[in-house]
């Protein structure tokens, strides 16, 4: 069956899916609301807040008001889109535009609002912690699971966030010129850096340096991303790129089921009720994709066959009003493998990389969430991380075959190179947050003990074609390098504990809001004691405008594997001296206007040595500047818009005499526009435009015949100089169409999402071909992600 063919029938098949409904009137089911409303500074409920729900289609609305436990149950609501408004005299207004309400299925919805004179109108949905950097913003679940080029990853859907450049379908991203593994993550407030699977070890420069490929979340998992470019408190720390906070859901008070299935793979899932005590509930979602038999239907045959799993369990208890306990379970495994069948489907074998790849990620944590007096609230948590990593890399010489010979019987050197990766942490962390006369303090303790035990084994002498021109060679006149198991071979089995405790103290004066903090930590790998300052200043003078500025110290510890690759690796934290300015702009009730400008300098940064013995040094400085500005709006009753517009000028001198050049990930401009139209309960629209500048280029050499006489013909690439000039920009336009619709107790969800759709093409990922001596540009096409759900609530 031709590509082509195949195509078309999946188009097909999504217009049946999509069509077969509407010849389908029967009357759905009524479904629930459960609103919950809490005091964001105390975690209190809040008792007669008075909420206006408004259904979309028909215009009528219902006034309510909670109760002394802060919520109401709303029955028999038509399903539908209903907006959700709410206020209490003394506090911040809040207003989320579009809630769904699902056939025969209570779903939950928690709102916190601040105690504030003033009245602010929250303009789309709920916002990011108050005093964070005006950039902070906060997704929701409807929002990440429907976003436009998010297709089924939550990760994929922070696309368009300010400050966040993402240069493809895949979930990883960089931030401000920053690395994607510069990134802070948490789940539930654990620490978790595991979430993006096929985060390469080996394999070409794009793969190793790109942060990863899918993330471990299933779209229907988070309930909510918050994320930061910059500017947060001193409660986190060990990355300064971004922080972003992942909150898995609850479940819901009414129990449900459902299946998911796209074009790789299916996904199962419970959620509701456990009946352990009252109110009390349990998510479940366990997921198999297989990207292989994906691959093979779309014929792009010459990738692999990578594979993942991943098993999601969360528990909330509560055990009393004060008391609740709630447990989350993480298993994940991934699985990639690239053999001769692939190497022979690459077009003039272009990648003849024989790869195998796996690893098991596992986080298992328990939180334990008091109320404490009137107004304090302290969260226990522990935690165990474990992650197992083998990842080995080999190659074919299908030039050396029989013309027309299988490729089974290609001349190979497998498993050339193992990296082994194997990492236990164990965790306790206590945070305590109380009112007092000032205003809020906030105070914790964090004791994490890691063990490694990594190890690289170089299995003989290996030739690499592609080389920086100060990488050692025995002789200068060879164009290329050898790689050999006495530089290469290395291990690093250590166990260390690391210890950090912060203070944070807001204080609130009339408009004003003045949070000042301090972060002491001892890092057990780098044998360092570091102190972080952090400040922060937020003015409202009133309901339409707020100033914002941030300043601090962050420090970033050194990757694990940095530390493995050679004894004499003895790196320490890099430090980021931080400060941002800004303002948020509210016209009217539907639109807001941000506009963040920042400044970072940089200072003990890890600068790469020498690929051939894998050394790394702190001897990097530079800085790191820009502006962010964000438009988020309501042009009409479900019709929103989105414009983002990001410069960033950031730049590093690696010590080695050619002064400041651009750091490896920034572009000057990175600039979005969308649009969301939800036409009616049913079908709902979306656009993205997206426009990228290049990242920094590299000046290069190409040699032939290095091998000299005798030997096979192979061409070697001499890097000259790093990130000078710049590649070209591109744009690229993504579109989704959602559609949804119960038939009887089964309710159907079901997505088209086009990545690219006018297949326009990067330059930022090229590969060299050392057999013919061209860099070899990948080709773009769209992507189009297909998913189809069913929901059966009971």
């Amino acid at each position: 069956m031709s590509r082509h063919f195949r195509e078309v029938s999946w188009w097909t098949l999504w217009a049946l899916l999509i069509g077969f409904p509407l010849f389908t009137h029967a009357q759905e089911a009524p479904g629930a609301l459960t609103i919950i409303v809490n005091n964001q500074n105390t975690d209190r409920p809040l008792s007669t807040v008075q909420i206006i729900l408004t259904e979309r289609e028909s215009g009528t609305t219902q006034t309510l008001e909670t109760d002394s436990q802060g919520r109401v149950v709303v029955d028999q609501l038509d399903p539908g889109l209903y907006s959700v408004s709410l206020s209490k005299s003394g506090f911040a207004s809040a207003y989320e535009p579009s809630v769904r309400v699902v056939t025969r299925k209570n779903i939950k919805i928690e709102f916190e609002l601040r105690e504030q004179p003033i009245e602010e109108v929250v303009v789309l949905g709920q916002q990011a912690e108050a005093l964070a950097s005006p950039s902070s913003t906060f997704l929701d679940r409807e929002a990440l699971r429907g976003a436009v080029g998010g297709g089924a990853d939550p990760l994929l859907s922070l696309d368009g966030l300010p400050g966040l450049a993402s240069a493809n379908e895949f979930a990883s991203f960089s931030v401000r010129g920053r690395s994607p593994r510069d990134n802070l993550l948490f789940v539930d407030e654990f620490p978790f850096d595991k979430a993006v699977h096929f985060d390469a070890t080996l394999g070409e420069e794009e793969d190793v340096g790109g942060g990863g490929r899918f993330s471990i979340f299933a779209p229907n998992v988070i309930s909510g991303a918050e994320f930061s470019p910059g500017g947060w408190g001193p409660a986190y720390g060990g990355r300064a790129a971004s922080l972003l906070k992942l909150n898995v859901a609850d479940g819901n008070p009414s129990p449900s089921a459902s299946l998911r299935l796209d074009l790789a793979g299916y996904e199962v899932g419970y959620d509701g009720p456990t009946g352990i005590t009252d109110d009390s509930t349990l998510l479940v979602s366990a997921r198999r994709l297989d990207f292989g038999q994906l691959f093979e239907t779309i014929e792009e045959l010459d990738i692999g066959d990578p594979v993942i799993r991943d098993v999601i369990v969360k528990s909330v208890n509560p055990i009393n009003d004060d008391h609740t306990v709630e447990v989350l379970l993480i298993d994940t495994h991934e699985d990639y493998t690239r053999d001769v069948f692939n190497v022979a489907e690459s077009p003039n074998f272009e990648d003849t990389a024989l790869q195998d790849a796996e690893q098991d990620s596992d986080l298992y944590g328990l939180t334990l969430r008091s109320l404490v007096g009137d107004t304090a609230v302290l969260t226990n948590k522990v935690y165990y991380r474990s992650s197992d990593k083998i990842s080995s890399e080999g190659e074919a010489f299908p030039e050396q075959a029989p013309e027309g010979a299988s490729p089974a019987d290609y001349p190979v050197r497998e498993d050339i190179i193992t990296v082994g990766e194997e990492e236990t942490e164990i965790g306790w962390r206590s945070d305590f947050e109380t009112l007092n006369q000032w205003g809020v303090f906030n105070g914790g303790l964090q004791i994490t003990q890691v063990e490694l035990d990594y190890n690289t084994v170089l299995d003989g002498d290996w030739i690499r074609f592609v080389y920086d021109q100060d990488d050692f060679r025995p002789d200068p006149n060879q164009r290329y390098i050898v790689l050999t198991p006495e530089n290469i071979n290395s291990s690093l089995n250590r166990k260390e504990t690391s210890y950090a405790g912060y203070v944070e103290q807001i204080f609130e004066v009339g408009d004003w809001d003045f949070g000042t903090g301090l972060r002491l930590e001892r890092d057990g790998f780098t044998d360092e004691n570091l102190a972080s300052p952090r400040f922060s200043v937020n003015w409202r003078p009133n309901n339409a405008v707020r100033y914002s500025a941030t300043a601090g110290l962050f420090y970033q510890s050194p990757r694990y594997l940095e530390l493995a690759a050679d004894e004499s690796n003895d790196l320490k934290n890099e430090k980021i001296t931080h400060s941002s300015i800004g303002v948020e702009y509210f016209p009217n009730y539907n639109w807001s206007i941000l506009t963040e400008a920042y400044y970072q300098i940089l200072d003990d940064l890890v600068v790469d040595q020498d690929r051939a013995d894998g050394t790394f040094d702190n001897i990097g400085d530079g800085t790191s500047y820009g502006v962010d500005v964000v438009v988020n709006g309501t042009i009409t009753e479900g019709v929103y818009a989105t414009a983002t517009y990001s410069y960033n000028d950031a730049v590093v001198d690696q010590k080695d005499g050619r002064g400041d050049v651009a750091a490896e990930f920034s572009r000057k401009h990175v600039a979005t526009l969308g649009l969301t139209w939800e036409i009616n309960d049913r079908w709902k629209v979306a656009a993205r435009y997206k426009y990228l500048s290049g990242r920094p280029d590299d000046r290069f050499v190409i040699y032939e015949d290095v091998l000299g006489p005798g030997e096979p013909l192979r061409y070697s690439k001499e890097i000259t100089e790093t990130n000078v000039g710049r590649k070209s920009g591109s744009g690229s336009l993504n579109a989704r169409v959602d559609y949804r619709r119960a038939f009887g107790p089964v309710d159907l969800t079901a997505f088209l999402d086009v990545i690219n759709v006018t297949a326009t093409s990067s330059s930022d990922d090229t590969e060299f071909d050392y057999r013919r001596g061209v860099e070899v540009k990948d080709d773009a096409e769209a992507e189009p992600l297909i998913g189809l759900r069913l929901d059966y609530a009971w």
